[in-house]
């Protein structure tokens, strides 16, 4: 089965994989290629082939298995474009079209959502609509997806590319989310996968996570059973960036002035220096945490020119992580910078050994 947007996931994937048989897999000596020439952009269609014969592939297995599959941007594309193809055959087929996609077995599972349908909606809605909602390939469009940003690739990207991204930043749309439905020339100036700076630092704090979970770098983070100061912090991450940076073509300076003040470190990328992010780290426990982010982090993307920014809050205790979590949540934009700040938590927390742990049960 797919994890659709929608409760109605199972009986949807019933209905996409009876169009899927019927009009890919239904006639084996019909090329499946041929098939499909329409269900993507043509350039994806070009370049990437194999990859768009295997989706539908995907699509149809996963439609007709008892496990649920996550779908991938490339997913998406395929199936929305097959959904609209149908929708057109629907049109051109008129009252036919229920007859030959519909057996009685599934009419009888879909009435049965019809009726659950209406005892859980507030207002009574005409018979038509409800049955629209698996009866119409459009109609089955809106249900399943939150968004179709795929469709504004071009412009997303292009957006990106001038270093003003922003209906992207406006509606938070992830761009490295759709990197494998990019053009390959596109795709082959990025070769960590990531169309944006800020996707490149936040699979860094990722890793610098993962390093202090499941490696001994918490080490470095604490001295004499106390939290290390912000000052060597700032140093350890310096660091790990150098190396962790070294090949990707991203610039790290640290402490840079901006106006009246410094900000911890700017990266940019060295082929496009228009494309800057700043970061700054602040300890939980800082008694400037709030004024850090709403006031200094502000000034320096308002005088910098950056267009993103991250906000660092490093936690060593109990208290502070939930600091940091209610920081977040709490969290409303006061000022229009605001918006182009990411807040990220980096947890140095010790943990237990799982001797020591198991013995403290």
């Amino acid at each position: 089965m797919i994890y659709l947007n929608t409760s109605r996931s199972i009986v949807y994937c019933k209905i996409i994989h009876v169009y899927l048989e019927i009009e890919i897999f239904g006639d084996p000596e019909i090329d499946i290629g041929d098939q499909i020439e329409y269900c993507f952009p043509k350039y994806l269609y070009r370049e990437q082939y194999s990859k768009c014969v295997e989706t539908f592939k995907d699509l149809y297995e996963w439609t007709a298995d008892e496990f649920w599959h996550d779908l991938t941007a490339f997913h998406e594309v395929a199936l929305y474009y097959f959904l609209l193809q149908m929708e057109d055959l629907k049109k051109d087929l008129k009252s036919s079209f229920k007859k030959i996609y519909y057996d009685k077995e599934l009419r009888k599972e879909i009435k049965k959502c019809i009726e659950e349908d209406k005892n859980e909606l507030e207002e009574d809605f005409p018979i038509d609509i409800l049955e629209d909602a698996y009866y119409s390939p459009m109609s089955i469009c809106e249900h399943i997806y939150e968004d179709i940003d795929f469709v504004e690739i071009a412009h997303l990207y292009n957006e990106q590319k001038a270093n003003m991204p922003i209906i992207a930043k406006t509606l938070g749309i992830n761009l490295d989310y759709y990197f494998e439905i990019l053009p390959m020339d596109i795709q082959n100036q990025y070769k960590s996968k990531h169309i944006t700076l800020t996707g490149e630092v936040d699979e860094f704090f990722y890793y610098l996570q993962q390093r202090i979970n499941d490696g001994s770098l918490s080490e470095l983070f604490w001295e004499n059973e106390n939290p290390i100061n912000e000052k060597k912090i700032h140093v350890i991450i310096e660091n790990l960036m150098d190396a962790y940076f070294i090949g990707k073509g991203v610039d790290i300076s640290r402490e840079v002035l901006i106006k009246n003040g410094q900000v911890d470190f700017k990266l940019f990328r060295s082929d496009n220096k228009d494309e800057k992010i700043l970061i700054e780290v602040k300890k939980a426990n800082s008694s400037y945490l709030k004024a850090g982010y709403e006031n200094q982090l502000c000034d320096y993307i308002k005088y910098s020119g950056c267009k993103n920014a991250f906000y660092l809050i490093i936690c060593f205790t109990d208290k502070e992580y939930k600091i940091a979590n209610d920081f977040i949540d709490n969290h409303v934009y006061t000022d229009t910078y605001q918006m182009y700040i990411n807040i990220a938590i980096l947890d140095a927390r010790k943990i237990a050994p799982p001797s020591r742990a198991k013995k403290e049960k």
